[in-house]
């Protein structure tokens, strides 16, 4: 049995910034008052959609609410923390306000600011990964409107212009689901507000001398029976892209030291609308529909030059390329609500999805005079269709006491057509070039949400859930895989006696991660310069799931005008751990995902904001947040040091304000970042490498008139370049690779327009 020490964690540097901070005390305002245990009649903090009859969204969180109308100055005079503040497990929620302020293109530009979360890559440019907890983006699941999201779904693609809200729990529910074994993210998207909208958001951003367009629009309105909204958004994809990569070693050829010479023309256009309706059936009951639609169009052209400085040359070494492709998303849902009785509500769901993404590219590799020696053709259409289906039956039990009981039922159909020939002759014939995969989820569960007494509410969860897998390819090899998990999941706050601004929570969880379709299935994707670190790739069909243990705990102290203080500690105890090694196969190099034993990652992380006078007497009213992430992880399975899960960021750190000024209808505000990432050692053999990241970003907001505001923002204004390191280092081989692109500011205007 593992014990984890979590004196470790508290230090003297951390205790003095709580102490600092929870010294902070309004001096123009009243303290906050007690937290009482919800209501049944207290609206939420973030703002309920109105609509007639529209389902109201059940966050895992939210107070059981039995009355009919919600009372809207309540709404208007309840603090944004309340909702956190009343919630039984670890909920954070980003509204509106969170989603505008730099004027992002992306959602995934705006988790990066979030406690707790990490994002790689560069604010501003298509591409990172997000990891949670310290764990990457497969630990984390990914929800839309409350149902997994579809297949191939990039953060980076969705525009916060067609979001309501993000709910945030690092530790999961029965409801969202349990594979999450670092935490869950739910994007809500937009709905009626219950009067008549009409917004337009237009503006340009700037990078690397090109300056590209972007716009959103909302339209909506309701009668007496019928609501509806509709939210758009278009965004030019336009990049310019340098590449070095160093690859210098020694092997049974003696030593080798090459650079290769790359540069990549990206062009594109990418698209979401997110249209909803809402009709009244009569007393509580209503049926919704909701759908979304997504889509990317690009194009890039590029070239490759190396240059062999020791070692013998290899083929296919100079290359020049032109590629295209699209993707299109589309998924409809219908919702029904009815109230059976004045404590019981049903609502059952309907959904289909539909994923086509095709993409294809000519390679010409040419001598050091651009003369075309060989000419390469690949091309990939990706097919998958999704039905799901779900009911939720949710009893409350007095005020205070609610019991949810529901079912899910899904199956999806996945269909690949691949190509890959070299001057005419395929090299697929051996591997496979068309492949189906079917795959269906069941699941049960139950939970139940109890003020068990005046400062103490108690949420208990259990969930049963199946997933089976068939796939075949077109040379008859065939892999069958189903693995079922019962997860329980225990959250409690205690509201501490004798203050009226403290609490305790306590998370435990059962969690899983179930290996993806393309990790299962034997076919393999062919490298055409095969090293080391350039292998293929391919599936392991023996692998297992990954199973956690979670244990979560936080302080958290409230302060008057929206203020807090927070410090949580985290574990995760996972077995199975996922791993991806180099290791030869008939001659070549294949990375391959292996269970690898036992991980177990732990951490702190820190969250304040409040307003600068709270802490100094007569200072101007800055709102001030700040944020700290610190982590830890081990795999027993891979010596040590450095033999971290993945590409885990020990320390991240975020810093940040905002101020309104008085003499003028100017607001601006700046965030500071800080990722240290480091060495992380992968296997006995094989380490990898990122330098760290800083990260600095501002706004300005101007408030032209009532309805009218240019709001001009840029991130990424340091603008470091980005450096990644891979190696191998064997018994009679080492070798690393070193890639090297610099990076740019992002600058953008944004018109906002009420009508």
């Amino acid at each position: 049995m593992t014990i984890i020490k979590f004196s470790q964690f508290l230090s003297a540097p951390v205790l003095a910034a709580m102490v600092l901070c929870s010294e902070a005390q309004a001096q123009d305002a009243p303290a906050a008052p007690a937290a009482p245990a919800p209501s049944a009649t207290v609206a939420p903090a973030t703002p309920v959609s109105v609509e007639p009859a529209a389902p109201v969204s059940v966050a895992p969180a939210a107070p059981v609410s039995v009355a009919p109308n919600p009372v809207p100055q309540v709404e208007i005079a309840a603090s944004r923390n309340d909702d956190r503040r009343q919630s039984s497990t670890f909920r954070q929620v980003l509204g509106t306000a969170d989603l505008v302020r730099y004027g992002d293109g992306s959602v995934l530009d705006v988790l990066r600011r979030q406690p707790g979360i990490v994002v790689s890559g560069v604010p501003g440019r298509k591409g990172g990964e997000l990891s949670m907890r310290g764990l990457g983006s497969g630990y984390v699941r990914i929800l839309l409107n409350g149902d997994p999201a579809p297949p191939n779904f990039l953060l980076d693609n969705l525009s916060p212009d067609v979001v309501e809200r993000i709910e945030i729990m690092t530790v999961p529910t029965v409801e969202m689901g349990t594979q999450a074994i670092a935490g869950t993210i739910n994007i809500i998207l937009k709905r009626s507000s219950g009067k008549r909208q009409l917004q337009l958001r237009a503006g340009v951003f700037h990078d690397n001398d090109r300056t590209k367009p972007q716009v959103s629009a909302t339209y909506g309105d309701q009668d007496e029976s019928l609501a509806w909204l509709v939210t758009a958004s278009a965004r030019r994809m336009s990049a310019d892209e340098p590449f070095l990569t160093r690859t210098d070693g020694s092997g049974e050829d003696g030593p080798i030291l090459r650079h290769l010479e790359q540069y990549n023309e990206d062009r594109g256009w990418n698209w979401n609308i997110a249209p909803r309706i809402t009709k009244k059936l009569g007393g509580d009951n209503s049926l919704t529909w909701q759908s979304y639609l997504a889509g990317i169009v690009y194009d890039s052209a590029g070239y490759g030059r190396t240059t062999f400085v020791q070692g013998p040359p290899t083929a296919l070494a100079n290359e020049d390329y032109t590629s295209e492709g699209s993707s299109l998303t589309v998924r409809n849902n219908l919702t029904w609500l009815s109230t059976l009785s004045s404590t019981s509500k049903l609502e059952a769901k309907a959904g289909a999805t539909l994923v086509r993404s095709d993409s294809s590219s000519g390679v010409d590799y040419v001598d050091g005079h651009k003369r075309v020696l060989n000419r390469q053709d690949l091309a990939r259409d990706n097919r998958n269709r999704s039905l799901i289906a779900s009911a939720k039956l949710r009893n409350a039990y007095m005020d205070k006491h609610a019991f949810v009981s529901g079912i899910e039922v899904q199956h999806d159909r996945d269909e690949l057509d691949r190509s890959d020939v070299i001057d005419a002759v395929s090299r697929l014939d051996q591997t496979g070039n068309s492949f189906r995969v079917d795959s269906r989820r069941h699941a049960l569960y139950a939970q139940d949400e109890w003020d068990i007494a005046a400062r103490v509410a108690l949420y208990l969860g259990l969930r049963w859930e199946r997933v089976s897998l068939h796939s075949e390819n077109n040379l008859g090899r065939r892999v069958d895989y189903a693995k079922a998990m019962l997860s329980p999941v225990l959250q409690t706050v205690w509201r501490l006696p004798g203050t009226k601004s403290d609490q305790l929570r306590l998370g435990l969880a059962r969690t899983w991660r179930m290996p993806q379709a393309d990790s299962l299935i034997a076919g393999r994707t062919l490298s055409v310069n095969n090293t080391v670190t350039r292998p293929d790739s391919g599936g392991n069909p023996n692998l297992r799931p990954e199973r956690a243990l979670g244990l979560d705990l936080a302080y958290e102290h409230y302060l008057s005008q929206d203020g807090l203080v927070s410090v949580g500690l985290f574990a995760r105890r996972i077995d199975d751990v996922t791993l991806t090694q180099s290791v030869r196969e008939d001659g070549r190099w294949v990375a391959r995902p292996t269970n690898s034993g036992r991980a177990l990652a732990r951490g702190i992380t820190l969250e304040t904001k409040f307003k600068l006078p709270q802490l100094v007497g007569g200072a101007p009213a800055v709102e001030l947040r700040g944020s700290l992430s610190r982590t830890w992880s081990s795999v027993d399975a891979v010596p040590g040091p450095d033999n971290r899960i993945g590409t885990q960021a020990p320390l991240s750190i975020n810093v940040g304000g905002d101020y309104s000024f008085k003499s003028a209808p100017i607001s601006a505000g700046a965030t500071v970042g800080y990722i240290r990432n480091g060495s992380v050692r992968l296997s006995r053999f094989e380490t990898s490498a990122e330098t760290n990241k800083r990260v600095l970003e501002g706004y300005l907001l101007w408030k032209i008139q009532p309805k009218m505001q240019l709001r001009l923002s840029g991130s990424n204004l340091l603008h470091e370049d980005d450096v990644k390191r891979s190696s191998y280092d064997g018994d009679t081989l080492w070798q690393t690779k070193t890639v090297t692109s610099p990076t740019y500011t992002v600058l953008r205007a944004i018109l906002e327009l009420k009508f």
